[in-house]
């Protein structure tokens, strides 16, 4: 249950889970600045943030990583499969060589990842602490359920929307779709949920499928490299972080760097560009789809994955009326239905699956056109 579904106007209640005395204090000054949110609690380790998340229950926690007697991730699971409420991770491990640790932590349910705020000494504090204010109040939105574990060793929530969203009625492409007779490239979007989607599409997806994968996944930049590094582990193929001008390769996938726009130039290389806040978001999924819908919709596939927001609905609907592939991920498989449901919304899919079956298809048509 969320907020939104008690409907009583009341405060956001947040469990702040950090060992530093300091941060502790930052964090705490940060969110007395706004009557929007109430500290009930704050945990100086993991075991005392399930503790605390039991008697208090937050409507959103901010949790570290890296403190004594458990760790963040540890705590992130257990919370997530006894008492699951959105968990927001704010650290600074990008600081340190275990980068990927961060990532983890999404996999272990975590909704976001962002780096501690700086003190009300810094220049940029006012900028950050509205960071992470912001991030709070988007992810209290958001409804959790207990996580499920896989026979595969992934674990899907059941079902996680948007809070106040309309059920998506039974689902019919407004396009007609023809899956391709060839692949050139495969384009995909994501944003809250989307590591562990991405991790489930990329290590179903056959090495048959030689065509290079792009991606944007909406992450704080300082992020980025741990996340390649992460992904990397499980996919069949090489993840690396996209460079200006690079020749894009077969069996090779490219993650969107941070605070610039993603695009596929007619050579097949890769360019950076600073336009403009798309959909509220730099890099935006709708810039890398409509580059590629300029280069090689027809021989393109696009999937959009777990998010919230619209970034890539439009995108993804200007591709499938060129002729493109298209996916969208399903209500039951996202950890925030709220990007695939603007594209279903518009009849932009071709196909609404799991990212798992996503893979299967793009195998089977990869396999069907070499027969």
């Amino acid at each position: 249950m969320s907020r939104n579904d008690l409907n009583t106007g009341r405060p956001i209640r947040v469990l702040i889970v950090e060992d530093s005395p300091l941060y502790q204090k930052i964090l705490r000054g940060i969110l007395s600045e706004n009557d929007e949110f109430e500290v009930v609690a704050v945990a100086s380790n993991g075991l005392e943030a399930i503790k605390y998340a039991t008697l208090y229950k937050p409507d959103i926690i901010s949790m570290d990583i890296f403190m004594p007697v458990m760790d963040g991730i540890e705590a992130t699971k257990m919370i997530m499969q006894s008492n699951p409420v959105p968990i927001v991770i704010v650290s600074n491990v990008y600081q340190t060589s275990d980068t990927d640790l961060a990532i983890k932590e999404l996999d272990a349910g975590a909704v976001y990842i962002l780096p501690k705020p700086a003190g009300p000494s810094d220049s940029n504090y006012t900028k950050e602490a509205s960071k992470y204010r912001n991030t709070l109040r988007i992810m209290s939105e958001i409804k959790v359920v207990k996580r499920i574990n896989r026979s595969n060793g992934s674990s899907y929530t059941n079902s996680i929307l948007i809070n106040n969203s309309e059920e998506v009625s039974t689902y019919r492409p407004k396009i007609k779709c023809m899956p391709p007779k060839s692949v050139k490239l495969i384009a995909i979007g994501a944003s809250a949920g989307g590591p562990e989607s991405l991790k489930i599409l990329l290590s179903n997806l056959s090495l048959e499928v030689a065509a290079p994968v792009v991606i944007v996944q909406h992450i704080d930049p300082h992020f980025i490299e741990g996340f390649a590094s992460w992904l990397n582990n499980y996919s069949n193929r090489r993840v690396k972080v996209a460079s200006k001008g690079e020749l894009l390769e077969d069996k090779t996938v490219y993650i969107a760097p941070g605070e610039r726009h993603m695009r596929i130039e007619k050579s097949f290389t890769i360019s950076f560009s600073d336009i403009k806040k798309s959909n509220g978001h730099v890099p935006s999924v709708d810039v890398l789809f409509d580059s590629i819908n300029e280069v090689c919709g027809k021989e393109s596939i696009a999937i959009l994955l777990s998010g919230m927001g619209r970034d890539g609905a439009d995108g993804l609907k200007n591709l499938s009326e060129s002729g493109c592939y298209t996916f969208a991920q399903n209500e039951e498989s996202s950890l925030v239905y709220g990007m695939p449901k603007e594209a279903v919304k518009l009849g932009a899919a071709c196909r609404v699956l799991s990212p798992e079956d996503i893979a299967k298809e793009i195998n089977n048509i990869l396999n069907k056109n070499r027969s």
